[in-house]
């Protein structure tokens, strides 16, 4: 059987490679019906998260904390056999190579009880605890196992830089209808939000007399202008246009 990490990884780099065609949509619709609608699935994948994120936890509880989700991971896991090998038949027929990101994690799940492997496991569980263990960004929205928060964020890895892994609510929700336009959506909407920021900008030149905001403001004009129309150009335009 497929390790849940490899799975995992595929899901994530499947949206990647489908945002702003056409079947991503039905893409997101299935993931929502295969995993987030099935609760055992739902749950795997919450922790699998969980556990390859920030989190700031106390040293004393890390390793207790990994073993007792560890523990979860392995009997949620059994009990669903069969969900996991449909799970990854389907997304076999959009990303063929073998990745994983989650190798720590699938090597103590699935290695944990074998004592041969036993130097590697306990090496991907001291990993796995430095993670956890490591600050937590500010404003980090842990993701509810209700939306497809986590694997929307690595679109936006990909498209975004690494600033916009950690959100707050309301950019949450921007992000997540954003991510679901389509690149000719994303387009038409860029141009409408160009204009009206450049209106804006044109506006404040024109009544301050300041030298310094003057400068400031021509410049920003002069980037909006050149900037193309793109995902992150679009979000970052929203930013700016209602902060004016």
């Amino acid at each position: 059987m497929t390790k849940f990490g490899i799975i995992k990884t595929k899901i994530e780099e499947s949206m990647a490679k489908l945002y702003g065609k056409e079947g991503f949509k039905s893409h997101l619709k299935n993931f929502k019906t295969k995993v987030l609608e099935n609760k055992n699935l739902s749950n795997i994948y919450y922790i699998y998260d969980d556990l390859s994120s920030k989190k700031g936890i106390d040293k004393e509880i890390a390793t207790e904390y990994v073993n007792e989700s560890i523990e979860q991971l392995q009997s949620l896991i059994e009990k669903s056999n069969n969900e996991i090998k449909s799970l990854s038949e389907w997304i076999d027929t959009i990303i063929k190579d073998d990745m994983n990101n989650y190798s720590d994690i699938d090597n103590v799940v699935y290695n944990n009880k074998s004592i041969k492997n036993l130097e590697s496991v306990l090496e991907s569980k001291k990993n796995i605890k430095n993670v956890i263990v490591s600050t937590k960004e500010s404003k980090v929205v842990k993701e509810s196992i209700n939306i497809p928060l986590s694997s929307m964020l690595k679109i936006a890895s990909n498209s975004f830089n690494k600033e916009y892994e950690n959100i707050n609510e309301s950019e949450k929700e921007e992000l997540k209808n954003l991510l679901s336009l389509s690149k000719d959506e994303v387009k038409v909407k860029f141009e409408e939000l160009k204009e009206s920021v450049l209106n804006k900008l044109n506006s404040n030149l024109n009544e301050t007399n300041d030298s310094e905001i003057k400068e400031k403001i021509g410049l920003t004009i002069n980037k909006i202008s050149e900037s193309q129309s793109d995902l992150l150009s679009l979000y970052k335009l929203k930013q700016l246009n209602e902060g004016l």
